[in-house]
């Protein structure tokens, strides 16, 4: 929980940022000194300042005004362009197109054409590695049941299903137990060591709480972009992490009526390097406008295809 703590010494008035948390089953704080004497304009401007440096993020000032407003209307475009195709067409070249890309980014050898055989004519490449077919298999089921989920709260049942669905049969067979369940050994990812893995369950259990409480307090695309920063934080599997994430993004736009989101591989560097700074410096910012740009990649491809 954070707040303002206001002390009075004599004429003066001195502000802190506070934030409690409970570790080891024990209450403490952190304090961030924002200042003396402060006008309701700068506290706010101070306030936001500090959040980082209590690990958190003013999610109410992420995007302006101006850029909700923004996005709001790419996802009208969007959504607008996607309505004119024929429902099955959209399908198969989305899923084509988001499951290339997601699986590229995680190394896979198929191309786009190859990814499209596969999932719809049902022809597997010779010289490729039987892996990276079933990969991609797997990535349209588990896109198929997300698609499929009614309701707006996540639950760890459903996130594992997901990520079930994403690695079935392309673990090795010492790490076959981690199908669809959480970690139970310590990874590394690049220079990210992810947290020790007896602290996951409670890790994801806290952000899936924060989603349920403020999806809907929030705009849709703070919401997945923290959501999904924070998620790849944690590394919650052994393996499909970054499918599993990104197939929880779309859920969540999906759920406040916006468009399918595809990260395309061409912003594969600045989409890692987004994702360091929200875990280094709460900053959502580079992943928000890697987003937007997607969009607009995607408004420009759908409007060719009507």
């Amino acid at each position: 929980m954070v707040f303002v703590e206001r002390n009075k010494r004599g004429k003066h008035t001195y502000y802190y940022l506070a934030k409690s948390y409970r570790e080891d089953g024990k209450v403490k704080k952190k304090r961030v000194f924002l200042g003396a004497d402060l006008d309701s304009a700068l506290l706010q401007e101070k306030i936001s300042e500090a959040m980082a440096k209590l690990d958190e993020i003013d999610f109410g000032s992420v995007i302006s005004k101006n850029e909700a407003k923004e996005f709001d209307e790419l996802g009208k475009e969007l959504n607008n362009a996607i309505s004119g195709i024929e429902p099955n067409n959209f399908y198969e070249h989305f899923i084509t197109q988001y499951t290339y890309d997601s699986n590229a980014m995680e190394g896979s050898t198929l191309t786009l054409r190859e990814t499209g055989l596969v999932l719809f004519d049902k022809i597997s490449p010779q010289s490729k590695p039987l892996r990276d077919v079933k990969e991609a298999e797997n990535h349209k089921k588990a896109f198929d049941y997300m698609n499929s989920l009614k309701t707006q709260k996540l639950s760890q049942e459903t996130v594992c299903k997901i990520q079930e669905l994403i690695v079935k049969d392309t673990l090795s067979e010492s790490m076959k137990q981690f199908e669809g369940t959480l970690r139970g050994v310590n990874v590394r990812v690049g220079n990210h060591i992810a947290p020790p893995f007896y602290k996951v369950p409670k890790q994801l259990e806290n952000l899936l709480r924060w989603h349920s409480k403020y999806h809907k307090k929030f705009h849709p695309v703070v919401i997945a972009a923290y959501f999904h920063a924070e998620f790849e934080t944690i590394h919650p599997f052994v393996d499909g992490n970054g499918r599993t994430g990104r197939l929880l993004m779309n859920y969540m736009l999906k759920q406040s009526n916006y468009p399918p989101i595809n990260i395309f591989l061409k912003y594969r560097l600045k989409y890692y390097e987004a994702l360091e700074k929200a875990r280094k410096e709460k900053n959502l910012k580079p992943l928000i406008k890697i987003m937007k740009n997607c969009y607009k990649d995607m408004i420009k491809i759908y409007k060719a295809e009507k």
